[in-house]
């Protein structure tokens, strides 16, 4: 559980867990592990991956059942009481800078993972508003990456973010937009940071309820990366979901930047975003086109 001013600083991110220094090659298994948070830590990476599986050795750094959560639960001090549903921003409830970061000289296979902030609490019915900066970001310069069966739930900036990547393999991933969003638009309470690259939502017009919402799927400067069953959702718009008689919750969930190189994405399924996916800001699909029986639905899409 990280907690305390070690992890207060929003602009000097530090992980709480680290696999391996920069540049580091070995073995590391991890199982069965749950990471939180108590109270806010801004400046907290609740886990680091640095350390490349040795040449011949695929999946020698792996996470198996490995979990992050901020918030909702009894001890983390982001419950109800403190960080009711609706209302202004409080700082208290600010949860971390970022789940999970696979570096630039990271690897990693991934089974069975749950990167949830919470939007309620355990222990009741009670709906909460915890502002978490990023979920899981992948900027592993040669791979590989796999991820089987993972879920990134909550986050302000982005859910998956893979960004300056190569070589990302994600079977099964599962999304969802904060509830609070637009109120306060993405990215607030946060700034982006260049260095992370953090989306900055420039594009969308001042006062849009349906533009400066979190990124489901991020690609930025990537290749090879594929995607193999996605379920990317937005059920809110500042916790009111009559934009779902419209399916128009936000304006867009999968955003392709600046050239990247072999992207397949294979059974795409998105809720009430308008544009299921963005090349450069430009819609390439949109959901009203690909109506389904709950989503819609895309067979396969590649650049």
């Amino acid at each position: 559980m990280a907690t305390g001013a070690k992890f207060a600083d929003v602009n000097n991110p530090r992980p709480v867990l680290k696999v391996g220094e920069p540049g580091e090659q070995g073995l590391a298994e991890l199982s069965e592990l749950m990471v939180t948070t108590q109270g806010p830590v801004p400046g907290a990476i609740l886990l680091q991956i640095n350390l490349h599986e040795p040449a011949g050795a695929k999946g020698a750094v792996g996470l198996w059942d490995v979990h992050f959560r901020v918030g909702g639960a009894t001890g983390t001090k982001l419950q109800s009481d403190l960080c009711p549903r609706g209302g202004a921003f409080k700082p208290e409830c600010q949860g971390a800078f970022m789940m999970l970061h696979i570096a630039p000289t990271g690897s990693a296979l991934i089974d069975n993972m749950w990167a949830w902030v919470a939007d309620h609490d355990l222990d009741g019915p009670k709906q909460i508003s915890v502002y978490n900066g990023r979920g899981v970001h992948i900027e592993s310069k040669e791979g590989p990456v796999w991820m089987y069966g993972s879920s990134s739930e909550h986050s302000v900036f982005y859910q998956y973010n893979i960004a300056n990547a190569k070589n990302v393999m994600m079977g099964m991933i599962q999304t969802e937009t904060p509830y609070y969003q637009a109120y306060p638009p993405a990215p607030e309470p946060y700034k982006p940071q260049p260095k992370w690259s953090d989306p900055d939502f420039s594009n969308c017009p001042k006062g849009s309820l349906t533009c400066p919402m979190a990124w489901g799927l991020r690609v930025v400067n990537s290749e090879h990366v594929y995607v193999y069953g996605a379920g990317l959702y937005s059920f809110f718009q500042n916790y009111g979901q009559t934009c779902l008689d419209t399916e128009s919750c936000q304006d867009s969930m999968v955003s392709i930047e600046k050239s990247p190189k072999n992207v397949f994405i294979y059974n795409l399924n998105t809720k009430a975003s308008v544009n299921m996916v963005v090349v450069d800001g430009q819609s390439r699909i949109k959901q009203a086109d690909n109506r389904a029986v709950f989503c819609s639905t895309v067979g396969a899409f590649q650049l």
